[in-house]
């Protein structure tokens, strides 16, 4: 940490055992930065995997949207193919059963609960 504020006389002097603990902190700083990169990096190429399965997603959810509006299916059904999409989703797919289960009960109480997502609920019920 640097100060604007410098003592009389120059910055203190630093006894060799603590400017070589520093050059290897410094070391162990810099492998830590690459390490972080490195992650950033895996995270970026995961992330574009995870980019093609929600343009995947989106896909169908334009599909169900331009059914709903079609009047192929009602409000209910459209509900219904979305969330099954986000549980056929490989996002979901790493779950066990009593884990899907449990998914699907979470987005169904977020749509029931949620003031945004029943919004848009009703939005599709109008819309068909």
């Amino acid at each position: 940490m640097t100060s604007p504020i410098k003592p009389p006389g120059g910055p203190p002097k630093i006894p060799a055992a603590e400017d070589a603990a520093r050059g290897a902190e410094g070391a162990n700083r810099s492998e830590s930065k690459a390490e972080a990169f490195q992650a950033a990096v895996e995270a970026q190429s995961t992330q574009g995997a995870r980019g093609a399965s929600e343009a995947t997603a989106s896909g169908a959810a334009t599909k169900v949207a331009n059914d709903l509006r079609s009047g192929a299916i009602d409000a209910a059904t459209a509900v219904d193919q979305l969330v099954a999409e986000a549980l056929s989703s490989p996002m979901a797919a790493g779950l066990d059963d009593a884990g899907r289960a449990a998914l699907e009960v979470h987005l169904r109480e977020s749509l029931a609960d949620d003031p945004n997502l029943a919004g848009l609920v009703r939005d599709l019920e109008r819309a068909s």
